[in-house]
């Protein structure tokens, strides 16, 4: 039953753990000298986080093991590994590094004598070490004694609000850390399925017998082409610094066009503004609403039409930026459902990045030319624009 689990990334941290293994091991049973014992032991391996590792975790956690309960400490970390890992429980000389930054003196081999069980994976990936402690206590009492340990390490956060910021800050960190590294997995299982998909399009034309079938199969490639161009221009924008927002709107809507034209239906799309760089979380998030937008007049607005014409528009005037898609299409009809509140993938992202920014999106029917125009408006100094 895991009981915390600590970051280990700055002598601060080693600090915080020294307290939290106090706690954990007076509410174990252990006897001071065997407390002092343990809590030294968390310590070495703490530091051995900081100084040889770059930073890493330790848990704490109980574990029943012959009908008695084990007080087990896992400290993991990413860094190079210890060489010659036998060598270091044999009581060689220490690690690189640790002349110029003195730890305990303890040592692994010291850990080893304090624990009762330990057991040592390393390698070019990172190290692993899992020490256990026997405590003495029953098995049968295992949700009482984590039920203490919870309490003591509560009221220790409690009794020190400035560490309870910090770690909330730091377990916020820790969230955003692993949703930007999901965000990145999406993107490039995204753009390798695209490739697979382009690869397996380019293959099934090459053995199709009829021209029709390979002009349908070449034109839903180049619609796929369209869109992996679309994914990588926004990704580098994402990671830049700060980016110009229109010419990365015309590619955008180029590459839309390229996606929705086809033998049936021409689509013109026009796009102008102002000059204008933004953060590069900005200008994504601008670009993907545009394309979200130009998108859906390109699917609804010119049904059973040979051409259509789109507008996108850019403009900065008195402290705001207004980003307008207008159509020449079919409008809204009477007692339609405004496409704002719609509950769609693409406007409930475009509505969340509308909040955001503190913008504010404004519909209507066009009464020159017909169609809908859509704006996004946002204070400029709520967006964030940079000068070139």
């Amino acid at each position: 039953m895991r009981l915390t689990t600590l970051k280990i990334e700055a002598d601060e941290d080693i600090v915080r753990l020294r307290m939290v293994g106090q706690e954990v091991a007076r509410h174990c049973g252990f006897a001071k000298f065997a407390e002092t014992r343990i809590v030294t032991a968390l310590l070495e391996l703490g530091r051995n986080i900081v100084q040889h590792g770059g930073g890493g975790r330790m848990t704490l956690s109980l574990e029943p093991r012959a009908g008695a309960l084990e007080l087990v400490v896992e400290a993991i970390d990413q860094g190079p590994g210890i060489p010659d890992l036998e060598a270091r429980l044999g009581g060689a000389a220490p690690l690189p590094g640790a002349a110029r930054r003195p730890g305990l003196g303890l040592g692994l081999r010291g850990v080893q004598r304090i624990a009762d069980r330990l057991d040592i994976e390393s390698g070019a990936e990172g190290t692993r070490i899992r020490a256990g402690f026997d405590t003495g206590l029953p098995a049968a009492g295992t949700a009482q004694t984590a039920a203490a340990i919870g309490e003591a390490l509560a009221a220790l956060r409690r009794a020190d609000p400035a560490a309870m910021l910090a770690q909330q800050n730091r377990d916020l960190l820790d969230a955003i850390e692993e949703r930007d590294l999901l965000m990145a997995e999406v993107h490039h299982r995204t753009k390798n399925n695209l490739a697979l998909v382009t690869g397996l399009m380019r293959l099934s034309r090459s053995a199709a017998a009829s021209d029709e079938t390979k002009k349908v199969l070449r034109d839903l490639e180049l619609r796929v082409k369209a869109i992996t161009a679309i994914h990588d221009q926004l990704q580098r924008a994402a990671a830049a610094d700060s980016a110009a927002l229109l010419p990365l709107l015309r590619d955008v809507a180029e590459q839309t066009r390229q996606a929705f034209s086809t033998s049936d239906q021409e689509i013109e799309i026009v796009v102008e503004g102002d000059a204008l760089h933004l953060t590069g979380s900005a200008v994504t998030d601008l670009a993907l609403a545009a394309g979200e937008l130009l998108t859906n007049a390109c699917k609804h607005a010119f049904a059973g039409r040979a051409r259509g014409r789109l507008e996108l528009r850019l403009r900065r005037a008195d402290g705001m930026l207004t980003l307008t898609v207008a159509d020449d299409g079919c409008g809204l009809a009477p007692g339609m459902e405004r496409p704002e509140r719609s509950e769609s993938l693409g406007w409930r992202m475009i509505r969340t990045m509308v909040q955001k920014h503190a913008g504010f999106i404004r519909t209507e029917n066009r009464e020159e030319g017909g169609g809908l125009s859509v704006e996004l408006g946002f204070d400029e100094a709520q967006l964030g624009l940079v000068d070139p």
